[in-house]
């Protein structure tokens, strides 16, 4: 009876924590422009240790598009953009089907090679299209008010931005000095999506750094603000079996 229970309480303990940290993915070439201004994001928001640093040429993509994992930054800035296109491309069913089941993505990309490309979801990279001095579409967006301190909503850089992104059902959140955005989103099913042509942190000022926190930190939240994680079908099943012998070795 007792090791009955204890599965039972296992089973329950390990639904419970099904949601894996979050995760990082660039390529093997190096991390864009040789700095680790994203990794230090990743850090501030989420706690070093805590999320994954994958690459793009040896993930598992059954692993990574995943219902356990809630948000993926898929980073192809500077010489990262030819093996973003290409993941893009052998993956972006399962890469659209994750997020249209609850998924949070945030995909960026300051190409300084290549010719832009399709993000999947009906949006396209347009590149080149450089910016240097942005603004918010809108200043009462989550993004540009916490956590992380960010002042004003104009920023600039050399550049801010190299690439611009459009598509069908965009919500501009920055947009350039021709208006075009280069940080915008996208409810996508049930999840959601953000699209970036952005430079790291370090080309931006002022609070460029905080402001790529408040990005990440709103696109987690997003998720974990308003959805659950069910027990899997096969493991509810299971658990129910259990509880029913508990009861059959109750009455004998």
């Amino acid at each position: 009876m007792k090791n009955i229970l204890l599965s039972i309480v296992l089973l329950a303990s390990v639904s419970a924590n099904a949601v894996a940290g979050p995760i990082y993915l660039r390529s093997v070439v190096d991390a864009p422009w040789g700095v680790s201004t994203n990794e230090a994001a990743m850090d501030g928001v989420f706690g070093a240790g805590n999320w994954s640093d994958l690459r793009y040429e040896t993930v598992d993509t059954t692993n990574l598009f995943s219902a356990v994992n809630h948000l993926i930054y898929m980073e192809g800035s500077d010489n990262n953009a030819d093996e973003l296109e290409a993941f893009i491309a052998a993956n972006q069913i399962a890469m659209e089907n994750w997020v249209a089941n609850g998924g949070r993505l945030l995909l960026n990309a300051a190409p300084n090679e290549g010719d832009g490309m399709a993000f999947g979801f009906g949006v396209s990279l347009n590149f080149e299209d450089f910016g240097n001095a942005v603004t918010a579409a809108d200043p009462a967006h989550a993004i540009f008010n916490g956590p992380f301190a960010v002042t004003g909503s104009a920023f600039t850089g050399s550049s801010f931005s190299h690439a611009s992104v459009s598509g069908t059902g965009l919500n501009a959140l920055i947009l350039d000095e021709d208006l075009d955005a280069v940080l915008a989103e996208m409810v996508w099913g049930n999840g959601l999506v953000l699209f970036g042509g952005m430079t790291t942190s370090n080309f931006q000022t002022p609070n460029a750094f905080e402001l790529r926190e408040n990005i990440l930190y709103y696109t987690a939240n997003t998720l974990l603000q308003t959805q659950s994680v069910p027990a899997p079908a096969g493991l509810f099943v299971l658990l129910t079996g259990l509880a029913g012998l508990v009861l059959v070795r109750r009455k004998s």
